[in-house]
């Protein structure tokens, strides 16, 4: 990767985990990406038109610095029509490009599934939205297909979350875990969080209380905002609920508006950077892209 290239992804990098950076900037940054790209002007082979050399920098990349190689698939579909399909039938078929495959799959729906479930635990959360995605759930194994019907009111949350959380110990638990937490009811919300706090580290039971959106948990959160161990975690878990307006309603909320009511196509576009994926489990199905993806993804009319 070179120099120039390296020193944009790093800045990217920097503007997404802001609190305070915004989509406009997000755009008008990779902009730079996708017009360099059409002009050639990139001297990374990552950059350049599709060859057999092309090929193989994009699956390692895929494979090793996935994030960062990501973004330059995602600009590359935008100056080679076809390229994000062309690059998903590269990997399909290698068992070691499985995870990117199905991250791919996850968050571009109209891109081919993997043909196998995969064994790797990172992957298999996004094999399971995948499947959502597209209605086959067929294909799902336990207990991921006790977590879609826990995300449709039909299972009792907290054996399903007991059971992963067992699985996996613990690791990218806010993949699996918010999606729960979010879409239930608030004394079942209460309830896995109650649970959770016997078995994971405050800053863990911070964050999840406010990735529940329940307003209930705001008096719990501002009466641990004065130890001096959480308070960054806490206020901001607090504005995540509450919006820069300070906004409280009964219920779930976010950014200061009741879930009920909140569009989430403007909250797409005027969250933080950094907060904006918090946003995909509930309207993964309108998007294409995740928070991180190149100019922060796409919400899809008519989706």
């Amino acid at each position: 990767m070179d120099e120039e290239l390296a020193l944009f992804l790093k800045q990217r990098d920097t503007l997404l985990a802001s609190d305070e950076g915004d989509l406009v900037s997000l755009k008008r940054h990779d902009r730079k990406l996708v017009v360099a790209m059409g002009q050639c002007a990139c001297a990374s082979p990552l950059t350049q038109p599709p060859s057999n050399s092309t090929d193989q920098a994009l699956i390692a990349g895929l494979q090793a610095e996935f994030s960062n190689t990501v973004v330059i698939l995602e600009a590359r579909a935008r100056v080679w029509l076809g390229e994000m399909g062309r690059v998903q039938a590269l990997l399909l078929p290698r068992p070691e490009a499985s995870q990117a495959a199905w991250w791919l799959a996850a968050h571009y729906p109209a891109l081919a599934l993997p043909a196998v479930f995969p064994d790797l635990w990172e992957s298999q959360v996004w094999a399971a939205w995948a499947l959502l995605r597209r209605d086959r759930c067929d294909l799902l194994p336990e207990p991921w297909l006790s977590w879609v019907e826990v995300l449709k009111g039909r299972e009792d949350a907290r054996a399903v979350a007991q059971s992963l959380w067992q699985i996996s110990s613990g690791n990218d638990w806010e993949r699996w875990f918010a999606p729960l937490l979010a879409t239930n009811a608030e004394d079942s919300a209460t309830n896995l969080v109650n649970w959770l706090a016997g078995r994971a580290e405050d800053s863990v039971v911070v964050r999840a209380m406010g990735l529940s959106c329940q307003s209930r948990f705001l008096p719990w959160l501002a009466s641990m905002r004065h130890d001096p161990r959480h308070t960054e975690g806490v206020l901001r878990e607090i504005r995540w609920l509450v919006g820069d307006q300070q906004a409280r309603h009964e219920g779930q909320q976010c950014w200061g508006e009741p879930l009920t009511s909140v569009v989430l196509s403007k909250l797409f576009r005027t969250v933080p950077l950094s907060f904006r994926d918090r946003l995909w489990q509930w309207c993964r199905n309108s998007t294409e892209g995740a928070a991180s993806s190149l100019q922060g993804g796409r919400w899809c009319a008519g989706s």
